[in-house]
């Protein structure tokens, strides 16, 4: 590889070439716009004497983009993400100004690419904004997203969440009630009713050559959300059949519950061909009419 002298650079940053955008760093003047581009500096500034393709191939590239960063990267939530966050496996400190390096430890299983740049998965982003104590409101919105999209399955989030219940004021890990509540607190969207009863139908088995009766759609506030989220997105058969079981519950939900079933109708009791009553008043009159021509 070619050495370049700090004289070089500053001849063709001087003259416009080059655009210096770190100590270190640089880049081509006059290049497409880079959407992400403080991000992208703030990742290599972490370790900016090994070159991009020798750090995306070690099993973890000195540090990851994560927290709200991660979670505006991966389109999760309505964060606001004000400063670039990394996680960086060992402790450093950048002189970039809004950016934030935290510590902790990381596997190949935490981080992914987007968009070139290595961040942490929606998953363990999920944790890490847990951890650091983000307030309940943001984090429904991220956790909802992360599911309804399938970026994450329901089994990760809960595993997310599961050492963070705690300090939200849940039961120590009770992941389940941790989910079910940020959920909840996001807002149960208009399809409910249809989600509802597609998620029975994929977690209820049924007797073979049970005959079908028509079930009544459940009670929004009875159901299970976890089992609802992990049949959409994680059954492509689910997802196929939703359309067809959300346009059946919006329409029966514009119909009136009286005019399709009849509650509160009482069906008159079919009549004999003679006339008389098969009630048991109707039996009662006939006896008595019998008992009078017998004393007469």
């Amino acid at each position: 590889m070619t050495s370049v002298s700090v004289q070089q650079l500053k001849r063709m940053v001087d003259s416009g070439v080059l655009e210096r955008l770190h100590h270190g760093l640089y880049r081509l003047a006059r290049m497409p716009e880079d959407v992400h581009l403080e991000e992208r500096v703030a990742w290599l500034a972490l370790d900016p004497d090994v070159v991009v393709w020798e750090r995306l191939d070690q099993p973890v590239p000195t540090g990851v983009l994560s927290h709200r960063t991660a979670a505006g990267l991966h389109g999760l939530g309505d964060l606001d993400a004000d400063v670039v966050e990394l996680t960086a496996i060992r402790r450093i400190r950048l002189s970039l100004p809004g950016v934030i390096v935290h510590r902790g430890v990381l596997s190949r299983e935490d981080w992914q690419l987007v968009d070139g740049l290595p961040v942490t998965t929606p998953a363990r982003t999920i944790g890490d904004l847990a951890a650091a104590g983000t307030d309940a409101g943001h984090l429904a919105s991220v956790v909802r997203d992360a599911l309804t999209r399938g970026q994450a399955t329901v089994e990760e989030v809960l595993t997310a969440l599961a050492p963070h219940a705690f300090d939200y004021g849940h039961r120590a890990l009770d992941g389940q009630g941790f989910l079910e509540v940020l959920i909840a607190q996001a807002g149960v969207p208009a399809t409910t009713l249809a989600l509802a009863d597609l998620a029975r139908k994929n977690t209820t088995t049924t007797a073979a050559g049970a005959t079908a009766t028509s079930v009544a759609a459940p009670d929004a506030a009875q159901l299970s959300i976890a089992a609802l989220m992990k049949a959409v997105t994680e059954s492509p058969q689910a997802r196929d059949a939703l359309m067809q079981s959300l346009a059946a519950a919006l329409g029966q939900s514009t119909a009136s519950p009286d005019a399709d079933t009849g509650v509160g109708e009482t069906a008159p009791a079919p009549q004999p061909a003679d006339g008389t009553s098969t009630t048991g008043s109707g039996r009662t009159a006939r006896s008595a009419r019998s008992a009078k021509t017998a004393d007469r």
